[in-house]
């Protein structure tokens, strides 16, 4: 609906991945979403009647979760370790005044992601104007399908790679037919320590190191 506007913010890293869904809803989806809240219809929303949802609702939709993130088309495994959500600005008269919600899902990833090339797929929507993707550390991006107006960044965390965006439409092709569908996905790559900037430099002082040692070891006998 027009006046519901979600983002979507997640953060990678080798062994876990952070989802975070932000939800604002105005008008008359702010009047829909407080008379779903409010259980004895008096129209008036309270605490416990937003606590009480929050139970339901998590409980119901926890399962669907497992359903938003894939890694490496599956071939890791991917396991809910927490599920948390919070409401702001609901309490009172049911009006159409702005209301969030943030639901944060921590997850983990078994086997961890180790050196090499990696894939993060995420399910799309029309109404996510904003994603965020933080790749783990050290991690090259390679390519993103499905994340419109893609910019690429510096996570303010640290000096990991970041892209942002609107959830857009992904193409690929499943035998000879092109296929589409709401999502997105980045191919990224973790480097082995070989590949590093700084293993190069390293090896040749080593084997400078060698050579000198050797020397002085000749003259020494």
């Amino acid at each position: 609906m027009a006046e519901a506007i979600y983002e979507n913010e997640i953060q990678l890293e080798s062994n876990s991945l952070i989802l975070s869904i932000l939800e604002t809803y105005n008008l008359s989806d702010a009047i829909e979403f407080r008379i779903a809240l409010d259980a004895d219809n008096n129209s008036i929303v309270t605490e416990s009647e937003i606590n009480s949802f929050k139970e339901s609702y998590l409980a119901l939709r926890s399962p669907q979760f497992m359903e938003y993130i894939k890694i490496d088309n599956d071939n890791v495994t991917l396991y809910m370790n927490s599920i948390s959500m919070d409401i702001y600005n609901a309490t009172g008269n049911v009006t159409q005044a702005p209301l969030y919600v943030n639901t944060t899902i921590h997850y983990g990833i078994t086997p961890e992601l180790g050196p090499g090339t990696h894939s993060l797929w995420i399910l799309g929507h029309p109404l996510i104007e904003r994603m965020h993707i933080c790749l783990p550390k050290g991690a090259i991006l390679l390519s993103n399908d499905g994340l419109d107006n893609a910019i690429t960044m510096k996570s303010l965390r640290d000096d990991s790679v970041a892209l942002e965006g609107r959830s857009g439409i992904r193409s690929f092709m499943i035998g000879n037919r092109s296929t589409f569908e709401y999502a997105t996905t980045v191919e990224f790559h973790k480097p082995h320590f070989y590949e590093r900037g700084y293993f190069l430099p390293l090896l040749l002082s080593m084997e400078l190191f060698l050579v000198v040692l050797a020397f002085y070891m000749k003259r020494k006998h």
